[in-house]
C-alpha cells in the first residue's frame, strides 16, 4: 500500500509503512485514503489477520470454492503468507498447500463443466 498512497519517500522505496502516530501505532498513509479505500482496508487487515491465526486449525473456514468469499480469502491468506511470525509456521503452510489442491482442482471441475456444457 505505501507504494500507492504514502507521501514519504522511504516508505515507498521499501514497500512498507516505516512511519507511525505515536498515539495510535497507526501507518501514516493511511490518513490518505478516502473513506472508501479506508473501509475496504480495514476489511482486509481483517480478513488477513483471520487467516493468520486460524488457516490450519479445524473448521468451517476458507472452504468456499468460488465468489467473492473465495477472492477475499485467497488476499487474506497471500497476505498472512508474508508474515514471518505465524503460529505453527509449518501446519499453517501444509493447510495452505492442501486448500491450493482442493481449490486448483474445483477450478478444474468448473473448467471441464463449462466446456461440457458448451459442447
Amino acid at each position: 500500500m505505501p507504494l500507492m498512497v504514502c507521501r514519504h519517500r522511504d516508505c515507498r522505496r521499501g514497500q512498507r509503512c516505516r512511519w507511525y502516530f505515536k498515539a495510535t501505532n497507526e501507518p501514516c498513509c493511511l490518513r490518505n485514503l478516502d473513506p472508501g479505500q479506508r473501509a475496504i482496508f480495514d476489511r482486509l487487515y481483517e480478513d488477513a489477520r483471520f487467516a493468520r491465526d486460524s488457516l490450519g486449525w479445524e473448521g468451517p473456514f476458507f472452504k468456499d470454492l468460488n465468489g467473492p468469499q473465495r477472492m477475499r480469502d485467497d488476499l487474506a491468506i497471500a497476505i498472512a503468507r508474508n508474515v514471518s511470525n505465524r503460529y505453527l509456521a509449518k501446519r499453517w503452510d501444509a493447510t495452505r498447500r492442501a486448500r491450493e489442491k482442493r481449490m486448483a482442482a474445483a477450478d478444474g471441475r468448473s473448467d471441464a463443466q463449462d466446456r461440457g456444457g458448451a459442447a
